[in-house]
């Protein structure tokens, strides 16, 4: 069966140069939908194998990358409430992924940790995405992964610059990338 040339079609991008701007970004929208709809599944697939929400998966890498740490500053990190943030947490500790241990500062509060299942859970995920990170990018040569890098980088560093959220670099604290890979 032919593919289908309709103008609307959601896989079609046109490569040809056009001074159209209207277009250009109708285009790049329509590409970052179908993005949003795979991060989407991909999310599904994750939780009903077992992993972590969205959330849960944000809050346990900010734990992984800060070491010990209080639950106020994962909040500040990921941009997530107090209280979401604190429910995660009692949630995560429940089910073994996160330790805590008192505060030597302050003896009210308490430190998180990774706990070795919540580090084997993380390892697992990083499995399962790095084999299909590759399938994906097995398409593409080096220069056009570079070049899809930057002018995401260049996307990502301004939508922080509007939003105003995000870690260090503008990019939320669990969305930080690891070796040039993104980290789910």
């Amino acid at each position: 069966m032919p593919e289908d040339p309709r103008p609307d079609d959601d896989r079609r991008v046109d490569d040809r140069p056009s001074g159209d701007r209207t277009e250009a970004e109708r285009l790049l929208r329509r590409q970052l939908d179908r993005l949003w709809v795979r991060q989407t599944l991909r999310t599904v697939l994750i939780e009903q194998s077992g992993g972590l929400d969205p959330t849960a998966r944000v809050i346990l890498r900010a734990v992984e990358r800060l070491g010990e740490v209080r639950s106020t500053a994962v909040a500040e990190r990921t941009g997530l409430s107090r209280p979401v943030v604190s429910r995660r947490i009692a949630g995560l500790v429940e089910a073994g992924y996160v330790r805590t241990t008192p505060d030597p500062d302050d003896g009210r509060a308490a430190l998180l940790a990774l706990a070795p299942a919540g580090r084997a859970l993380l390892d697992g995920l990083d499995a399962q995405g790095d084999a299909v990170f590759d399938d994906v990018t097995s398409v593409f040569d080096g220069d056009e992964l570079r070049d899809l890098a930057r002018l995401l980088a260049r996307f990502n560093d301004r939508a922080a610059e509007v939003l105003g959220a995000g870690g260090e670099d503008g990019r939320p604290l669990g969305e930080q990338s690891e070796g040039g890979r993104s980290v789910p």
